[in-house]
């Protein structure tokens, strides 16, 4: 309540609860996750970075 008009801490929120979830499901054993970015990638970028998932450079992707 009150963030209605407050996107930037929305997004943070967001981040968090999703950062939160993922490590829990870790915990539990989950390894592999697909993320749904609906036209947010900013937001799916930084949970991944925050995650420790960076991309891979194009040169290594190709093997």
């Amino acid at each position: 309540e009150g963030l209605e008009d407050d996107r930037d801490t929305r997004r943070m929120i967001a981040a968090n609860v999703a950062i939160h979830q993922v490590r829990q499901l870790q915990r539990e054993g989950v390894e592999d996750f697909h993320f749904y970015t609906l036209n947010r990638s900013q937001l799916t970028f930084a949970i991944c970075h925050s995650l420790g998932v960076r991309p891979v450079p194009a040169a290594i992707a190709a093997g």
